[in-house]
């Protein structure tokens, strides 16, 4: 990102962080070669995140997909912060002169506020306003798929935790010890870590090789893999 796109969009972060007030979060990202931290933030709070912070894990995705190509921002998906609040997140792809990808605005509002005040109006109401459950229903909560997912932590606020809970999450996936792992079954892992967008983040190479008991090179033979066969999809 240029000087002065850098100096318009921080301009932004600030004035958008006062006027929307103290539940929504205002990021800038900057994205080189090697890294997609925050350069700018307000309310930072609301995530846990900070200048340095990596960017959602949700993005990562978004960014590895090539969502930029297609589409010039992304509206409405949700997350869970570090801290435990539901998020509302919306972000914009900044692009260069030359239509490259140079960073992300990103607006991220506490929508867990507004569903405990919710919840107190319900409480003053004395559940007035709930409606009645006929006898022998089942509520939703006991109807819900078992197989469903665990909402993530999708905010990061370390480069270094972003890996290792990406690399955790998917390595857990596999019921055998990481040393007896084939060579296909980490095939399958580094796919599914290079979809999630985890080589994006700065060391990620090192910290996989370490994770997966692998050289460096082998790592790298891998994403050469990967890379080969998407080029051949296109």
């Amino acid at each position: 990102m240029d000087r002065e796109l850098k100096r318009h969009y921080t301009l932004i972060v600030d004035f958008l962080g006062h006027i929307l007030g103290q539940d929504y979060e205002i990021a800038l990202h900057e994205l080189n070669d090697d890294s997609n931290q925050i350069i700018a933030i307000h309310n930072g709070e609301l995530t846990g995140r900070h200048i340095g912070s990596p960017l959602s894990n949700k993005m990562l995705e978004f960014i590895t997909g090539r969502l930029y190509e297609t589409k010039d921002y992304v509206l409405r998906f949700e997350s869970i912060s570090a801290n435990g609040k539901k998020m509302c997140s919306n972000s914009m792809f900044i692009k260069g002169r030359n239509n490259e990808l140079a960073g992300l605005l990103c607006i991220n509002f506490d929508a867990s506020r507004y569903e405990e005040l919710s919840a107190r109006i319900m409480d003053l109401c004395g559940g007035a306003l709930k409606p009645s459950i006929p006898s022998g229903t089942r509520l939703i909560a006991d109807d819900a798929d078992a197989t469903a997912e665990t909402p993530v932590h999708g905010y990061p606020t370390s480069i270094a935790g972003a890996t290792a809970s990406i690399v955790s999450a998917v390595i857990s996936n596999y019921p055998v010890a990481v040393d007896r792992l084939t060579q296909d079954e980490k095939m399958e892992i580094m796919d599914i870590l290079n979809r999630k967008g985890v080589f994006l983040l700065k060391g990620s190479v090192s910290y996989v090789a370490r994770e997966l008991h692998s050289s460096e090179a082998s790592i790298y033979r891998y994403l050469g893999k990967l890379n080969s066969k998407s080029a051949e999809t296109l």
